[in-house]
Formats: C-alpha cells, sequence, structure tokens
C-alpha cells in the first residue's frame, strides 16, 4: 500500500510541475499577444489535458529528464552478511514492547488528496443535480415558431445530429444542455424578435455544435480534483470566456446578423440579476462580466484569423508538449537496494537481493530550490522582460525566499518590472513587503502605484494610510479609485472627509466609489455628499447614492425620492421605488402605481413589491388593479402582497 501511495504521490507532483509549466505557457502567450479566441481555446485546452497525460508518458517511456526529481527513501534495519542467517524477525523491540508502525507520509498526503478531490467532486455533482431539478419541469416545444427556427437553422447549417428544443420558466437565459438539448426561458416568446430568436438558437447551436457543455464538465472535474493547481481554475474560466466569443462568431457566420444577436445579448442580460445555475455551463449570456466586450465585438463585426494561422499555433502546441515531455522535471519513487552489514554488495549480489522501499525524508523538494534559486537570478537579467516574467512566476510559485529578492527589484528602472514585482509580492502577501510597497505609492508610473494599491489591499493591518490618502488628489483616476477602495479596505474611517470631497470628481466611477465608500465606512458626516449626489448626472451615481443613504439610515425627502422614481435611468427608479417600500412612504404610492406600467419588467415587479410593504388603502388599492396586469411577474407579486396580514 504505502509503495503504490509512493507511486501515485510522484505522479501528482509531477502532475503539478508539468500542469504549472503548460498552463504557466498558456498564459504568458495569451496574456503577450492578442491571440484571437479559437487560438486561445487551443492553447488551453492543449494545455488543460496535455498535464495529465505527460508525466505517465515520462514514466512509461523511463526517459531521464535533465532535472529528474526522486522521493526521498530511508533505509530500513541493515541485513547481516550474505554468509551468516538472517536475523528472527520480531515484532516486539528489544525491551519487550510492540512496535508501532505509523502510516507513512506519502500514504497520509494521498489519502487527504483523495477526499478533499473526492468531497470537491462530489459537491459539482449535487451542483449539477440541483440544475437538473431546477429544470425538471421544462417541457418540450415541438412546433411553433421557435422550433420552425431551430430546424431552419439545422438546415442552412448543416447541423444533422437532433437537437431537443425545450423551454422553462426557472431560467433566465438560454442554455446547451449535454449534447443534444436546447433549453430557452419563457421570456424568449414574447421579448424577442424574430431574428433575435433566430440568433439566440444559432448561439446555443453552435455551443452543441462545439460540445462545449463536455469541456466545461470536464475542466470543472479536473478543477475540483487536482485543486492544488489554481490554474486549473483560469484554464476553466478562460474555457468559458472562449466558447462564448467563439460561439457568437459560429452564430454571426450562419446568420449573418451580428447586430440582432448583440441585441438579443442586451435583452437577456436584463433578465437575469445574478448567474442562477450554479455551475458552469453553456449558455447565452451565463458570465454578465463579457457582454460588454462580446457585443462590441459583435458590433465591430471583427473577423477571426485564417485557419493556416490556427494550424501554426497547433503544431507550436504541439511542439510545447513533445518538448515539456522530454525536458521537464519528473518526480518518481524512491527506492534503495539492501546491501549486507560491512561489506559491498556486487553486482551480481544488488540483482538477486530485494528492493526496499525508503520512507520519505522531511525536507523541501530540491526541485523546487533549484527552480526558485533560478528565478531569483534572472530577477537582475539584463533584459526587462526576463526580469518581469521571473517577478511573476516567483509571485505564482509562492515561495518566501523569494520575498526579499522581489521587494529589491521594486527599485527597477522599467516601470513594467515594477510592477510585476509588486503583483508578485501581493500573491505572496508577506507582511514584511508592507513598506516598501508603500514607498512606490509616490511612483511616477500610474499603473504601478495603482498596483501598489491593490497589493496593499491584500493587508488587513500596519498598512498606513497618509500616502493612500494623499493619492485622493492623483491626476488619474484609476489611481484616485483604487485609493478609495483601500481606505474601504482599511476601514479607514478618518479618511471619509477627504473622500467626500470628491464628490464632483470628473470621472464618473470616483463619485460612484466616492459614495459607495462613505456608506460602506458608515460615515455620518457624508450625509450630506451623498445626497447631493442623487442629482449626479450618472446615473450609476444616482442608484449608488440611493444605497449608500440607504445603508447609513440617513433621511431622504419624500419628494426627492418620488422625483426619483421619475428618473430615465430604470435601475435608478427600481431603486427608489424599493426605498419608498421599505420606509412606507404613502406620498410615494400615486408614482408607485404609475411604475406598475413601466417599461422595465424588474420596475414594475419592485414597484408592485414596494406597494406591498405600505399599509394603506390607496396601496392596497393599486395592488388590485396590479392583479390584471399583463406581467406575470406583477399579477404574482401582487396576489402575495394582497394576501399578507397588515
Amino acid at each position: 500500500m504505502s509503495a503504490l501511495a509512493s507511486s501515485l504521490l510522484a505522479w501528482l507532483l509531477t502532475y503539478l510541475i508539468h500542469s504549472t509549466v503548460l498552463l504557466g505557457v498558456a498564459w504568458l502567450v495569451t496574456q503577450r499577444r492578442r491571440l484571437e479566441p479559437a487560438t486561445s481555446d487551443l492553447l488551453w485546452k492543449v494545455a488543460l489535458l496535455a498535464s495529465l497525460v505527460t508525466g505517465t508518458i515520462q514514466s512509461r517511456l523511463e526517459l531521464a529528464t535533465p532535472a529528474a526529481v526522486r522521493l526521498p527513501v530511508a533505509t530500513l534495519p541493515q541485513t547481516a552478511p550474505l554468509n551468516q542467517p538472517p536475523a528472527p524477525v520480531s515484532d516486539r523491540d528489544a525491551t519487550g514492547g510492540s512496535v508501532s508502525r505509523a502510516p507513512s507520509l506519502p500514504l497520509v498526503v494521498v489519502l487527504l488528496w483523495g477526499a478533499i478531490a473526492l468531497g470537491s467532486s462530489l459537491y459539482y455533482v449535487a451542483r449539477r443535480l440541483i440544475l437538473v431539478g431546477r429544470l425538471a419541469d421544462r417541457r418540450l416545444v415541438s412546433d411553433g415558431p421557435l422550433a420552425a427556427t431551430l430546424a431552419e437553422l439545422q438546415r442552412t447549417t448543416g447541423y444533422r445530429r437532433r437537437v431537443h428544443l425545450t423551454m422553462a420558466r426557472t431560467i433566465s437565459s438560454p442554455v446547451a444542455l449535454g449534447l443534444s438539448e436546447i433549453c430557452v426561458p419563457e421570456l424568449a416568446l414574447s421579448e424577442l424578435g424574430a431574428e433575435q430568436q433566430r440568433s439566440m438558437l444559432a448561439h446555443e447551436l453552435a455551443h452543441l455544435a462545439r460540445r462545449d457543455s463536455l469541456w466545461l464538465a470536464g475542466a470543472s472535474l479536473i478543477e475540483r480534483c487536482f485543486f492544488f493547481q489554481p490554474l486549473n481554475r483560469l484554464a476553466r474560466r478562460e474555457l468559458e470566456t472562449t466558447a462564448e466569443y467563439l460561439s457568437d462568431e459560429w452564430a454571426t457566420r450562419k446568420t449573418g446578423s451580428p447586430v440582432a444577436l448583440a441585441k438579443c445579448l442586451a435583452t437577456v442580460a436584463e433578465w437575469i440579476q445574478a448567474s442562477p445555475l450554479g455551475v458552469p455551463v453553456a449558455g447565452l449570456a451565463e458570465r454578465r462580466s463579457l457582454l460588454v466586450s462580446r457585443i462590441a465585438r459583435l458590433l465591430d463585426a471583427r473577423l477571426p484569423s485564417s485557419p493556416a494561422s490556427r494550424r501554426g499555433w497547433a503544431a507550436a502546441a504541439a511542439l510545447g508538449v513533445v518538448a515539456t515531455i522530454a525536458a521537464a522535471p519528473r518526480v518518481s519513487q524512491g527506492v534503495a537496494a539492501v546491501t549486507t552489514s560491512g561489506t559491498t554488495a556486487t553486482p551480481t549480489q544488488r540483482a538477486a537481493e530485494p528492493v526496499v522501499v525508503r520512507q520519505p525524508a522531511a525536507r523541501g523538494s530540491s526541485q523546487d530550490t533549484t527552480v526558485v534559486l533560478a528565478l531569483i537570478a534572472r530577477l537582475k537579467d539584463e533584459n526587462a522582460g526576463v526580469r518581469g516574467a521571473a517577478a511573476r512566476s516567483l509571485g505564482h510559485l509562492g515561495d518566501p525566499r523569494a520575498v526579499l529578492p522581489l521587494i529589491n527589484v521594486l527599485a527597477d528602472s522599467d516601470g513594467e518590472v515594477r510592477t510585476a514585482a509588486v503583483e508578485a509580492l501581493a500573491d505572496l502577501a508577506d507582511p514584511r513587503a508592507i513598506g516598501s510597497i508603500a514607498g512606490l505609492l509616490k511612483d511616477p508610473v500610474a499603473d504601478v502605484k495603482r498596483n501598489a494599491l491593490g497589493a496593499l489591499s491584500h493587508f488587513d493591518q500596519a498598512v498606513p494610510t497618509a500616502p493612500v490618502v494623499a493619492l485622493l488628489d492623483d491626476p488619474d483616476a484609476d489611481v484616485r479609485h483604487e485609493a478609495i477602495d483601500l481606505l474601504v479596505h482599511l476601514h479607514a474611517r478618518p479618511a471619509a472627509g477627504a473622500i467626500a470631497r470628491l464628490i464632483h470628481d470628473p470621472s464618473p466611477d470616483v463619485r460612484r466609489s466616492v459614495v459607495e465608500a462613505l456608506g460602506n465606512l458608515g460615515a455620518q458626516s457624508g450625509a450630506a455628499a451623498i445626497t447631493d449626489a442623487l442629482s449626479d448626472a450618472h446615473p450609476d451615481v444616482r442608484q449608488a447614492a440611493l444605497g449608500a443613504l440607504n445603508d447609513l439610515k440617513a433621511p431622504i425627502a419624500e419628494a426627492t425620492l418620488v422625483n426619483l422614481m421619475k428618473d430615465p435611468a430604470a435601475d435608478v427608479r427600481q431603486r427608489a421605488a424599493e426605498l419608498a417600500g421599505e420606509r412606507s412612504v404613502i406620498a410615494a404610492i400615486p408614482q408607485l402605481r404609475h411604475l406598475i406600467d413601466d417599461p422595465r419588467g424588474d420596475v414594475r415587479e419592485a414597484a408592485t413589491q414596494a406597494l406591498g410593504h405600505i399599509a394603506d388603502p390607496a396601496a392596497r388599492q393599486a395592488l388590485q388593479a396590479a392583479l390584471q396586469s399583463p406581467d406575470p411577474k406583477v399579477r404574482r407579486a401582487a396576489a402575495e402582497a394582497l394576501g399578507q396580514d397588515r
């Protein structure tokens, strides 16, 4: 059992080395070069899967790699000379006590890995089963305009596999399930036009054609089984991203209507409050953070690179895998031959004698030491790109020996190298670096200051606030924004006055950050500034101001709240309606009744729920009228509110 555990531990360590190399190279290439999604998709898939097999191939071929590592071994009690009979084996020591046989370290490590991997995988399976349960009431759509559109798309695109089209009311975004099902929300029938419905179905058909559901499920299981490799999570997220971009491209090529797909994305985004399914799925708008870039890409009508270019990258990826097999370090199981006491075994004797597995010694991996020391040496390389890459790699490895060398790199003449060193120190999160990182808050390069602020957010104590407050006057809006966020992270309530002075900052992002910071810090002195922001020109600032005043439990004039329910921005109208209900503002009842017919569904629902919180006969009459609304969500909210005790 111990031998099997040692062998498995050696394979896991080899996988960790190889996956770090392959996934790290994929990350560096995709970050350094502006690659098309198809190329990025290829590189991440190769890196993710090849990491599982390169170590096994090395072991099967018994390759002697330049930096092979053998697990430490320990000798058993020495045997007698060959010409003497062996001593009898006893389970008791010389004092008559029983000899305890503790589990070997490899066995403990492997069992711990297996338990965590199994638990994490079972949690993922449970989430998938919850998803299946949520979609249990979906119904098959076999006729009608949607089914006809899907059939026409299959004919024009040449997609021959059978596809089941279903509809559910428990989802907000269309999703591709398995290899043969597309499930769409009920809202797709009523709120999407014919061209938008066609683009939606083409996008999901692309997911089926690409088998994205299987890829995402496989990547999720790899991420959970090999949880000790954080780059697996990055690979899975990148595969989600490229799947959406490539499905957009496929749908655009097949329908010839990028504008229709962009409008469809924007409409579906309005239905989604958060990702509702809990596990990575191939869906039209499950990743809301990608919507802006996807819509911009569709409207720019950028075409992908030529297939020849992707074939070149495929060849390069294959060469990279071969190079990893040939040259990447591998870890092998430690063994030792038994020699006789007082004599040296001959080759013939060594061949005939049994091989004994030694216990691992308690010391660090020599390979890790070699890698760390080599990267530290490259921090002084004459090439700035090499110095920056070495700094980033040291941050990913997380070895504390790199802290002091990285602190020295903070004085590098190249701004990008200083930025890389700051990011690495942020990953290491060693308190020794706080003072040196804080010194970079006066750096002339805005990116360096911004990254220094982000790095300091990894610490909760001993961070000086005075240089952070000074950056509130920085000419760069992103620096001011980061400075505000860091002061909130540090709970620097004395800085609330300095933050409030930025309430009229030229940047709307900074103004919104100011409002949110004053609310999070609980700064009652900032209530006047937040109230002033209710009339800000940007809707996000107005919405944030409403939330901050609510956090502070600060008063809001009823007339102001009613006016904000007439705001041109739907999100502001919705938030104002919610506050009117929470504060039982009777004067807001007429406007809330008007909002029941608002163009936006979430505003209509919020207004109905707000009326349910106001104990007034006029509110009850408005709820009775809402029972006739064409919006089923409004009717449901009104029915629930009318059944509550008042």
